[in-house]
């Protein structure tokens, strides 16, 4: 279902979003697009493209004209589908080629019971530079989320695992993951996966809310739309 234009208000996805798209030195917009500790569930750690600082759950070009929030869930047979075979192709397309930024929220729903861990672990992974692997192995072994793999695969990518395992027993990490998905529901999130899509335009992404796992496609047409858009933009 794709829900009509609206703009999003400024909830910390959309701050991690700005955070991306901004040059990463001082004095630069990044300082004014969201305080400098982040608002509440912020990732700490750094990823992006070479010259920017990102969180470690957004990739992208600081000059996108396109913005794009995954909202998912890692026990979601939906959600594996996606992360597994379509978002490669538009990292492909659109992410790699500097036309969208994105970003990947967790939603964990209460009907899946090792949705919360996995998502902890996740952020975990993340902290050591691994968000976007580790998140595919998730995927890929979701089968075994109720054998506890996450050590496991930590260990098998390299990780320092007595950090990881640290950080997985860190109550704040768990708030994090509540506070994102708290956030998400203000804008009207309720399944998954969904997605914002739109233009960053005064602080707000401008676009719609796509729920469920679309094909390359259907995203494609969407994205490609808004870029024309923002081509003729003043």
């Amino acid at each position: 279902m794709i829900h009509p234009r609206r703009a999003f208000g400024l909830t910390a996805f959309i701050a991690l979003l700005l955070v991306a798209a901004a040059p990463a030195r001082a004095g630069t917009a990044a300082a004014t697009a969201a305080p400098a500790a982040g608002p509440p569930g912020t990732p700490d750690a750094a990823r992006g493209q070479p010259g920017t600082q990102a969180p470690f759950n957004v990739l992208g070009s600081e000059d996108a004209p396109v913005a794009m929030v995954e909202f998912s869930d890692l026990q979601c047979p939906f959600c594996a589908n996606y992360a597994l075979h379509t978002f490669p192709q538009i990292k492909r397309a659109y992410i790699d080629t500097g036309r969208v930024t994105y970003a990947a929220v967790n939603f964990p729903l209460p009907m899946h019971a090792y949705a919360m861990p996995a998502a902890v672990a996740a952020r975990c992974a993340g902290k050591q530079g691994k968000f976007w692997q580790y998140r595919d192995a998730l995927y890929a072994a979701q089968a075994q989320l109720g054998s506890d793999p996450y050590d496991g695969l930590a260990g098998k990518m390299g990780l320092d695992v007595a950090k990881f395992k640290s950080c997985r027993r860190d109550v704040r990490e768990d708030a994090a993951v509540r506070e994102d998905l708290a956030m998400a529901r203000q804008d009207g999130i309720a399944s998954t996966p969904s997605f914002m899509i739109g233009r960053l335009v005064d602080g707000e992404l401008r676009g719609e809310t796509i729920s469920g796992a679309k094909s390359f496609e259907e995203f494609a047409a969407k994205i490609d739309a808004l870029l024309r858009e923002a081509a003729k933009a003043p």
